[in-house]
């Protein structure tokens, strides 16, 4: 009932290297890709961090559409993983820019104190960073009513869960894609110098048009740099 191209796994793919035909088709194919950091000049620096790995493809597009790093936790983050982390946005705060990290989980007793753990060993290796939980969130299940689930009892957590919000959790999953992405677009836009932004845009289409215009003119290139 369910188209097999519909499916993903993450975890297992074929691994080749790519062939070209002639020099033009890959710069050609690369000129589309040609890719600048569009958030220099910016004074904030955006991550986004999601629980699950299998909802990485709901958020990649945004992401890479606003040029802002995506990192898949896989539930609680590794120490060394979040350890490289950590140096990562402190290259962002020498660099005189404020790292943030938009945090999405399920809203249970693990997926609740996730955002904890991460910002007490944000705090722990760098001093501490801007942390936001961008979802999901109690006026999220209120606003959209996503279907219950009974809060996991073996979970150690679940006491001081079920004393602040009861008996039910609810998962990520259940938001439509189109939900998660306006939420990521809303709250990354919302820190963008709009004017730096544009600047930066405009570079790099301009950067693409002139690889574009190599690959349609590649005799021309390859008799210069042959001469």
């Amino acid at each position: 009932m369910i188209d097999w191209l519909a499916i993903e796994d993450r975890t297992r793919e074929l691994r080749s290297l790519s062939r070209w035909d002639s020099p033009s088709d890959i710069i050609d194919a690369v000129a589309a890709q040609f890719h600048m950091d569009l958030w220099k000049g910016q004074k904030y620096r955006p991550e986004v961090w999601i629980e699950k790995d299998a909802l990485v493809g709901v958020i990649e597009g945004v992401c890479n559409e606003l040029d802002v790093p995506h990192f898949s936790c896989r539930g609680y983050t590794s120490q060394s993983e979040m350890w490289v982390g950590a140096m990562r946005l402190k290259k962002h705060v020498n660099a005189r820019q404020i790292p943030i990290i938009f945090h999405l989980g399920d809203h249970d007793p693990s997926g609740k104190d996730m955002t904890r753990d991460i910002f007490d060993r944000m705090q722990m290796f760098m001093g501490g960073t801007k942390l936001e939980r961008l979802a999901l969130n109690m006026e999220q299940v209120e606003k959209y009513n996503p279907p219950p689930n009974p809060a996991k009892l073996t979970d150690s957590r679940c006491a001081g869960y079920i004393a602040e919000f009861g008996d039910e959790s609810w998962e990520l999953d259940a938001l439509e894609p189109s939900v998660i992405a306006a939420l990521i677009r809303t709250n990354v836009m919302a820190l963008v110098n709009k004017k730096v932004f544009k600047e930066r845009l405009d570079e790099r289409k301009k950067h693409r048009a002139t690889l574009k215009q190599a690959a349609d003119r590649w005799d021309e290139v390859e008799e210069l740099v042959t001469a």
